[in-house]
């Protein structure tokens, strides 16, 4: 911003100089020719602090992400109960193969930061795997998790993907993804976090009983 306002300054007063100096109707081109030349270079110092900010405020922005993520996993790490032996669950089992799919599917996404945020997803969803198979019994909200989150995570990257497929072939236009819809998946990690909480809650409950 301190630039940009040497720039006006210095602009400023190139233009009351040549308005005074070049005030007769002979030098009316001349004095046309001098704006342009002071207010083109304003416009491109102006464009260019304006696409330095918003990168930076992008950059800002995906540090926060990544840092909030980081946290939220090494929360829902923690809530593991390492303490109870791990067995071979039968609906962590079914929720494992279809994070498999969603990754295998997730290869396929042109984004960049949509794939990522996918990915972040699945290894999300293998902390709450893990949860289930730490406990006695697949709870109820085991259960839930497996069959109806997973699978809605997977009917949305499907959805995602008729969206953007067109008459050349599928996933063509896959780079028409926009931060929207990455904003959209990042709810289900939300899901799952509350999720991971209520099988917690019938888990160790049953335990206790």
């Amino acid at each position: 911003m301190n630039k940009l306002m040497v720039v006006l300054l210095f602009g400023s007063g190139l233009l009351l100089g040549f308005s005074d100096f070049f005030g007769r109707d002979d030098l009316t081109p001349v004095y046309i020719a001098s704006l342009i030349l002071v207010f083109l270079p304003i416009a491109l110092v102006y464009n260019k602090m304006k696409l330095q900010s918003a990168t930076e405020a992008r950059q800002r922005e995906l540090l926060n992400e990544a840092q909030t993520l980081a946290l939220v996993k090494r929360e829902a790490k923690s809530k593991i109960p390492r303490e109870y032996p791990r067995r071979e669950s039968p609906a962590a089992f079914e929720g494992s193969t279809k994070v498999g799919a969603v990754r295998s599917m997730a290869a396929l996404v042109r984004k960049p930061a949509l794939r990522e945020k996918i990915y972040e997803i699945c290894d999300f969803a293998d902390l709450v795997l893990e949860t289930i198979r730490h406990l006695p019994n697949d709870t109820p909200a085991a259960v839930v998790f497996c069959e109806t989150h997973l699978s809605r995570f997977s009917e949305a990257l499907e959805h995602c993907f008729d969206m953007h497929r067109n008459e050349e072939g599928p996933f063509a236009k896959q780079s028409l993804i926009d931060a929207h819809e990455v904003e959209c998946f990042s709810t289900f990690i939300t899901v799952f976090k509350r999720q991971q909480d209520t099988i917690l809650f019938e888990g160790l409950k049953g335990i206790k009983e």
